[in-house]
């Protein structure tokens, strides 16, 4: 598939999954900590912190988001030319839900994405689950596991050995 593809195929799933599609935000966001989009979930924000209403009914949302990340959190530009992941200007795929669904939904209808429409091989998937290093303010993330082996059980597949855990938490955002 080509990127125009893979883009294309990615809202259309969630289209049908009653979410609204959103269109890139500027690289040049209106917030007062960023100096570029990094991150697909910054237009949200406002949503998440409850500073906007959500105008999504249902509270529903997919975009592909055009971004940059040159610093700071995510300094990624130390990186960049070393391997086949760090770039500066790249775009993220999101599926938000802004008190609709949460994980149940969220990774059955990404393993569904992948496995039914993407067509990857299920046996060759991998999912990984939060778990805390010592002194992380977290617990492990045992509704995400549960979901996944669930999964795995039905496909047929070893949820002992396609669910990895553990590391640092990392996120996009």
């Amino acid at each position: 598939m080509t990127s125009a593809e893979i883009r294309k195929s990615f809202l259309e799933f969630f289209r049908s999954k009653g979410h609204t599609i959103v269109p890139s935000s500027s690289l040049m966001p209106d917030a007062p900590n960023l100096l570029f989009t990094n991150a697909g979930m910054n237009q949200f924000v406002p949503i998440f912190l409850g500073q906007q209403k959500c105008p999504y009914a249902p509270g529903r949302a997919a975009d592909t988001q055009k971004c940059i990340r040159a610093g700071g959190k995510h300094n990624d530009l130390e990186d960049v030319g070393l391997d086949t992941f760090h770039h500066t200007f790249f775009e993220m795929l999101g599926n938000w839900s802004f008190g609709d669904y949460f994980k149940r939904e969220s990774i059955a209808w990404g393993w569904e994405l992948l496995t039914q429409v993407w067509k990857f091989p299920a046996s060759r998937l991998y999912a990984s689950v939060y778990r805390p290093e010592k002194g992380d303010p977290a617990e492990f993330d045992q509704e995400s596991h549960d979901v996944w082996a669930a999964i795995f059980r039905r496909e047929g597949l070893d949820p002992r050995s396609t669910s990895s855990t553990g590391g640092r938490r990392t996120t996009s955002g």
